[in-house]
């Protein structure tokens, strides 16, 4: 590509390169919390059918699983508030 002597050459600004990896963040806290959910719900199927706690375990195991993603998720929103 040539330009002539004297004319203006006007550059394309670009984005940071952080605002087009903040969607990998978000990705992996869905992530997080579905993982801790299928974990709590795998170890509350075990629960039950080793103790006989048909309906808990399985109830107990997953909402302490969301209840573990929220937090994180919501501990990761506040580091991601203070930066």
């Amino acid at each position: 590509m040539e330009v002539e002597p004297g004319a203006k050459v006007v550059m394309a600004e670009r984005r940071p390169d952080n605002q087009d990896s903040n969607w990998g963040k978000f990705l992996g806290l869905g992530l997080e919390i579905g993982i801790g959910a299928g974990l709590g719900y795998a170890i509350g199927t075990w629960l039950d059918r080793k103790y006989h706690w048909t309906p808990w375990g399985v109830t107990i195991g997953t909402l302490l699983g969301v209840a573990a993603g929220m937090y994180h998720l919501i501990k990761e929103a506040l580091r991601m508030n203070r930066d």
